[in-house]
């Protein structure tokens, strides 16, 4: 005969409510079960380690009594009232009690150990962390969405296809295709001129390989006008592997207008200042022939010698500025072009100038600035004329070598001849010569040092620095 008295039709009574929860007691999840008034009936121990309860704390009472009658009347109770008529709900909201918070979420399951709804089961999870990055990971995507869509730069996002995923509104603007339009269809369809698209499969490629782009080009919108761009495209790679890629595009037709305008001027600037050395060259050839016109009508050879060092100082200059406007750098001068000038004119301007000299040369290519050249060609036709005055009175085989170089931020220039140590006395004669006076100035003007010294002839070491002004 069975004692019915031990068998207990209470469904709240522990033996019963462990029995039922067998499938969802855990050390991690809470549970709770609710009476059909949404009173406290059981709390398992994860329930209060979550929220630092105890039964005693919220036997009788509702979740509104613990946590606030707003999250209860806004948030829970609706869910419990679908729960008692059989469905089985869910929800994720904030729990607070004192400085406790956290982010839960609950499943709610009609409570029916004997058959019918007895209560609620309440199976929640503390999902904090998970909300946490979930905000973090909105928080990023805001603030790229945000970015995206208020750049003033067009930018589409593309597959590793080029099929357009995305654009900003700054792409519609700019070519003039909505987002429905772009949607799936490859960039190099809509955007890249047919005579550019070699071009733009080119880039496609590198960018699918990994490559970041920067270049200028040329892009045509909608209606098919063709503009001037600069594009900057870059892989969007995540946990190595590459998903997509970024295009930046850059309207640049206002500066294109503003860089040929200017090209334009600096042109005619150029030809301007062409026209000034071309006409001030002129000028010093007039000076240079009436010179030489006066040299005709002087018998006395020390005058006329006189007469013709000036007119060859008069041309050393204006070689510079015939080399100017033969030449598209107008703040350069080409050092041996230079050189081989001034070297062809000592025996022209000179009558006891020696007829068979032999010039050797060790000359850099180095283009020297129009501001030291002035200076540093005078000095250079200085130093020849001494050599051609006095070196070679005993030299059967005249030699002068020149050698020129640029080592590290000095110009080093050394010229030297092969003339017979008797012939050095010449200088020793005439240390306050005006030839000697104006190497010495010459050189200072430069911010030089020059040296002479004899070795099988007479050499000349001078040295300046490269952005000596």
């Amino acid at each position: 005969m069975i004692n019915t008295k031990s068998i207990s039709h209470d469904p709240f009574e522990k033996t019963i409510i462990f029995n039922y929860l067998q499938s969802v007691l855990t050390d991690y999840d809470y549970v709770a079960i609710l009476d059909k008034n949404f009173r406290y009936r059981y709390i398992n121990k994860a329930y209060k380690t979550y929220f630092h309860l105890e039964e005693k704390d919220v036997f009788g009472k509702t979740q509104g009594d613990i946590f606030g009658k707003l999250l209860f009347e806004k948030t829970i109770y609706p869910h419990l009232e679908k729960t008692l008529k059989g469905e089985t709900t869910n929800y994720a909201s904030f729990y607070r009690r004192g400085k406790i918070k956290r982010y839960i979420l609950v499943n709610c399951y009609p409570y029916c150990p004997f058959g019918q709804i007895e209560g609620i089961l309440l199976n929640g999870r503390d999902i904090t962390e998970l909300k946490k990055m979930s905000d973090k990971y909105k928080i990023q995507k805001a603030y790229f969405e945000n970015l995206f869509q208020n750049s003033p730069d067009a930018i589409a996002i593309v597959d590793n296809d080029d099929r357009i995923i995305n654009i900003n509104k700054a792409f519609t603007l700019l070519f003039g295709f909505t987002l429905e339009e772009c949607k799936g269809n490859f960039a190099n369809d809509l955007i890249v001129p047919h005579i550019l698209k070699k071009e733009g499969l080119d880039l496609t490629k590198k960018v699918t390989n990994g490559q970041h782009i920067a270049l200028e080009t040329v892009r045509k919108t909608k209606t098919g006008k063709e503009i001037d761009v600069s594009i900057i495209a870059s892989p969007i790679v995540l946990n190595k592997n590459q998903l997509a890629a970024y295009v930046i595009y850059r309207d640049i037709t206002e500066r294109r207008i503003v860089e040929k305008q200017r090209l334009q001027e600096l042109k005619e600037k150029e030809a301007l200042v062409k026209e000034i050395h071309h006409r001030v060259k002129n000028n010093m050839q007039i000076i240079s022939s009436l010179l030489n016109m006066q040299t005709q009508y002087i018998d006395n050879e020390k005058y006329k010698n006189t007469f013709n060092e000036s007119k060859n100082r008069i041309q050393s200059m204006a070689f510079i500025h015939e080399l100017v406007y033969q030449s598209d750098d107008l703040s350069h001068i080409n050092f041996m072009k230079y050189l081989q000038k001034i070297i062809s004119n000592i025996p022209a301007s000179y009558i006891n100038s020696p007829l068979n000299i032999h010039y050797e040369f060790d000359i850099q290519k180095v283009a020297i600035p129009f501001y030291q050249a002035v200076p540093l060609g005078l000095l250079v036709n200085e130093i020849l004329l001494d050599v051609h005055k006095h070196a070679f009175k005993n030299t059967e085989n005249p030699i002068i070598t020149f050698s020129f170089h640029k080592k590290g931020t000095t110009y080093e220039l050394t010229i030297k001849d092969n003339r017979d140590r008797m012939n050095l006395t010449e200088i020793n004669k005439s240390p306050h010569s005006l030839g000697m006076y104006l190497i010495q100035t010459l050189t200072k003007q430069l911010h030089g040092t020059l040296e002479m010294t004899y070795e099988n002839g007479l050499q000349y070491t001078l040295r300046w620095d490269v952005s000596n002004p």
